[in-house]
Formats: structure tokens, C-alpha cells, sequence
């Protein structure tokens, strides 16, 4: 049994992560895109753009079910219009992606690297450096 959250009247619960406990598709392009990248090489970005963004790092999704894990980065809706970072894919509008509403899921299932702070307004992965640490790791297709 997981222990009781407290509440905090700054926590904001955005509108398009599901309820606790529950696991739905949510439309990309409204209140984000996401930029899926290929397992070890997302892992290891989502810890460097923590480092580097701190508290403004924005939401990470991981995704180890599949053939190969998936890590979703959330960044502003927009972004997958002028995304083109070999071995990514962009997620837009015409898109879903599932994510999970429980924010501190069990690591075997879908589950958040780094979650939604629940804060207005909530941050969100800044495109350019997310793009600049994949350039750096040499992300190809």
C-alpha cells in the first residue's frame, strides 16, 4: 500500500494527465508533443536533461513493455511540426500516447522517469535541449 499523498493547495493536477490509478491514451498536440527515443539512449538523456533543467526538467514517460522500452519526452505543443532528430520520432496532433496517472508507478510497468510536477504552469521538456543532448549522444536512426 503506497502511502497517502498530501495535499497541497499549489498542487494542480493538468487536465490531460489521467486520474490516479488509471493508465489512457491522451491526444498529443493539444497540451503537448511528445519526442519518443529508443531505451537506454532515452534513459540516459532523461537523467542528463534532470541535471541540466533541474526543476524545470518536465515530464519523461517510460515505456519498457514492447520490444524495445520507449522514453517520451513531453515538450510544448508545436514541436513535432519542426522536429527532425535522426532516431527520434515525433508525436503531434492526429497522435496519442498512454500515459499513466499514477505519478509514482511501479518501474516494471509504464511509469514516469521524471513526473508532471502538478504546478501552473506545468513545465514541459524545452525542445532545443532535449535536441542538443541527443546531438551530443549522436542520435541516428
Amino acid at each position: 500500500m503506497r502511502p497517502a499523498r498530501r495535499f497541497s493547495p499549489l498542487s494542480i493536477r493538468p487536465p490531460w494527465l489521467p486520474l490516479d490509478g488509471v493508465i489512457d491514451a491522451v491526444a498529443a498536440g493539444l497540451w503537448w508533443d511528445a519526442i519518443v527515443v529508443d531505451g537506454s539512449l532515452g534513459r540516459v538523456v532523461a537523467a542528463q536533461l534532470q541535471h541540466a533543467a533541474g526543476e524545470h526538467t518536465g515530464p519523461v514517460l517510460c515505456d519498457p513493455g514492447g520490444p524495445k522500452t520507449r522514453v517520451y519526452f513531453l515538450t510544448p505543443a508545436g514541436t513535432a511540426d519542426r522536429w527532425s532528430v535522426p532516431g527520434t520520432v515525433a508525436f503531434g496532433e492526429c497522435c496519442y500516447v498512454v500515459l499513466n496517472g499514477t505519478l509514482d508507478a511501479d518501474t516494471a510497468g509504464l511509469h514516469w522517469l521524471v513526473a508532471p510536477r502538478c504546478r501552473h504552469p506545468e513545465p514541459l521538456v524545452a525542445p532545443q535541449l532535449l535536441r542538443t543532448l541527443l546531438t551530443e549522444h549522436g542520435s541516428r536512426p
